[in-house]
């Protein structure tokens, strides 16, 4: 598995057979044969809480655009690369979760995701998630920028809200894998 960026470790770890609602106490790895230690309803609280990981990651309509979006990050992800990935985060983003900055004329500076760009404009995702368009004659400079690298969660959560936070990852899932 290639450690380039949290969305490479997430996105290329084997797929794992999990079936459960973000709410559930617990969640089945089917296809390990083995159970979920933690409670799904108590990661929410730390992912939502003290883990902050809103600031930098979305789920569903909630949370930011600087990070990969986990929205159903359970249906191709398995809970040991989960955890890997919230021990020994990437350093480096991959270049769909890069950020991307404009600087207009004006000296206004928005930052997001890059979704388009043609030779007389551009579209991307402002940081609240919001499509903004802009014509290239109103572009000063656009570049990409690197986030803030993901924090280790390493000695910083106890093992059971380790095992809690992973089990509510695990636990997003699409509809049709629940």
């Amino acid at each position: 598995m290639m450690q380039a960026s949290l969305l490479t470790t997430l996105l290329l770890a084997a797929a794992a057979g999990l079936g459960q609602s973000p709410t559930a106490g617990s969640a089945a790895n089917t296809s390990a044969g083995s159970f979920l230690k933690g409670n799904a309803a108590a990661g929410k609280a730390i992912f939502d809480g003290s883990g902050n990981c809103l600031s930098c990651h979305r789920i569903g309509a909630m949370g930011s655009v600087a990070g990969p979006n986990l929205s159903n990050i359970g249906s191709r992800v398995s809970p040991d690369a989960l955890e890997q990935a919230l021990l020994n985060p990437p350093a480096q983003a991959e270049p769909q979760d890069r950020l991307y900055e404009v600087v207009t004329r004006s000296g206004k500076t928005v930052r997001g995701k890059l979704l388009n760009q043609d030779p007389f404009s551009l579209q991307m995702l402002d940081s609240d998630g919001q499509l903004v368009a802009f014509s290239r004659s109103e572009i000063r400079e656009g570049r990409f920028v690197d986030p803030p690298p993901m924090p280790s969660y390493q000695g910083k959560l106890t093992s059971t809200q380790m095992d809690d936070l992973v089990a509510y990852l695990a636990s997003l899932r699409l509809p049709e894998d629940r």
